[in-house]
This record gives structure tokens, C-alpha cells and sequence, in this order.
């Protein structure tokens, strides 16, 4: 089948799409109002901030596998539920990565009880993109910044972000409209590890997590070569959509993604952003 420009007609939704919209909208209302009560008014916005709000009774330090994690306490004498934050010892306070686990962990206080599983996980970073980059204060950052690799760590060092949740919220913002793939490198193959998607886009249905960059680039040459030189690129690219060929104006830059990363250790990723015309 020769190349087309069109969306391919076979596609998958990407992670955020697995959040039906009512709870999506549902979570985003919880987080907004909770930042609005708070009354902070300019970025960084700590999450701290929030804990009581969301029932956090207690932090405490100690090695857990995902940075940060809640667990219940007894309920408080209105019957409402209180949580305590156990967050990793290496993660320093303050820092983008200690800002990230410390927001996913308090986005999980306001889940529906009708979240599970990968729906759960799809909102919990939905939640933490609202409570870190508040909308009302992010669209306008958002807007004024170029879409680049320095563009997307700008606006991440201003809300004291991780990157990942910076380029959600990003895409939510609707200044730009496409998708963000994170690759990382195992055994020597690029593969996708971490998606976003504007909302009302869909990715194709090649780009699973897990899946190897060949089965989504045609040439995967400036992906390898952005890993391997940390040297930003970007041109129009041909894919694989698993119904034919599409072409993407994509971006290329190294980053380092801590958030799901207590371990002190720097781990080497390549961020796309695809922006659709």
C-alpha cells in the first residue's frame, strides 16, 4: 500500500484514552479545585501543599519500588479516608522527581472507586499532570514556549516537573496536537516504554508499549543516532501504521525520566514528539 498522509484507518488509543472521558473529567475537576483551594497563585507548585486536603495523615521515608505509595489509616470520625505517603529515602525533597512520585501518589487519593488497573494508572498521571502544572497557570506558559526539546524542559524546570507529566499536560493543553513516545534502550534495542496522546488523537496500532522502534520507523537511523550523541533532531518521518505507511513531523531529543526511578541512577531516554498537521 503506497503512503499516506491521512490518520491510518486501524488505530489504538493511547494510554490516556484508556480513561473513559467522565472519569478523566471527574478526576481533572478534583484536582482543579483542590489547587484552587489551596491558593497558591505561581509555579513550582509543591505538592505538599495538597497532602491534607487529599487525607495524607502522615509522610514517611522508606524504599518503595514506585517512589511513592499510599496506604490507608483509619478513617477519620466523619468517615472519610486518610492515607499515609510513604516515599522513597533517595528521592530528594523538592526536586522534579520527588515533586512527580509525590503527586502520582496523592492523584490516587482522588480516583473513582471504579478505577482499576491500567484505567487507574492511565488517570493517576492525568491527576498528577493537573495537581503539578495547573491548567490555569500552564496553558498561557504553555503557549508562549516553542515546541522543542529546551521547550518541553523550560516549561518542566518552571513547574519543577518531571518531563513526562510536563509533555501530558502539555498535550492537554491543546496548544499542539500529536503524540509523545518515550524509548528506552534494552539489549541494545530502542523500545517504547511511555506514550501520551492529545485528546481526540489516536496512535497507530504498531506503537504498543514494549513495542521496538523498527516496528513503528521506517528509518530508525536519527532515533539511534539521537541516543547515542544526546544531539537533538528532527524531520519528517515515515511510520508504520500496521496498515500501511503514514509521515510525521517528529522531534527528537535525549531525556532523563525519573519518575517512576527512586534509584539515583541516570537513565538515558529518547523522547519524540510528533506534532499532527
Amino acid at each position: 500500500m503506497g503512503a499516506q498522509r491521512a490518520r491510518p484507518p486501524h488505530t489504538t488509543a493511547g494510554l490516556a484514552a484508556a480513561a473513559p472521558r467522565r472519569l478523566v473529567a471527574q478526576l481533572v475537576r478534583r484536582a482543579r479545585d483542590l489547587g484552587k483551594a489551596s491558593g497558591a497563585g505561581a509555579p513550582p507548585f509543591a505538592p505538599e501543599r495538597l497532602a491534607a486536603r487529599c487525607g495524607i495523615v502522615r509522610v514517611e521515608r522508606a524504599p518503595v519500588p514506585e517512589g511513592a505509595r499510599i496506604r490507608a489509616h483509619e478513617p477519620a470520625r466523619d468517615g472519610g479516608p486518610r492515607w499515609v505517603l510513604t516515599i522513597h529515602p533517595a528521592l530528594p525533597p523538592h526536586t522534579p522527581q520527588w515533586n512527580g512520585a509525590f503527586a502520582c501518589a496523592l492523584a490516587r487519593t482522588l480516583l473513582p472507586p471504579e478505577a482499576r488497573g491500567g484505567v487507574a494508572d492511565a488517570l493517576v498521571e492525568i491527576g498528577a499532570a493537573e495537581l503539578l502544572l495547573p491548567m490555569h497557570a500552564f496553558r498561557a506558559e504553555a503557549a508562549r514556549t516553542d515546541l522543542t526539546m529546551d521547550g518541553v524542559r523550560e516549561l518542566a524546570m518552571r513547574f519543577a516537573a518531571p518531563i513526562r507529566l510536563t509533555v501530558r499536560q502539555w498535550l492537554r493543553a491543546g496548544t499542539w496536537r500529536g503524540f509523545a513516545l518515550l524509548w528506552r534502550e534494552e539489549d541494545g534495542v530502542l523500545r517504547l516504554r511511555w506514550r501520551a496522546v492529545s485528546p481526540g488523537a489516536r496512535l497507530p496500532r504498531t506503537a504498543v508499549i514494549g513495542a521496538p522502534a523498527a516496528a513503528v520507523w521506517s528509518d530508525g537511523s536519527r532515533l539511534y543516532a539521537t541516543h547515542r550523541t544526546g544531539r537533538p533532531q528532527h524531520r519528517v518521518e515515515e511510520v508504520r501504521t500496521g496498515a500501511g505507511s503514514a509521515w510525521w513531523f517528529a522531534r527528537f531529543g535525549v531525556v532523563r525520566d525519573h519518575i517512576w526511578t527512586p534509584a539515583p541512577r541516570t537513565e538515558r531516554a529518547v523522547l519524540a514528539l510528533v506534532a499532527l498537521g
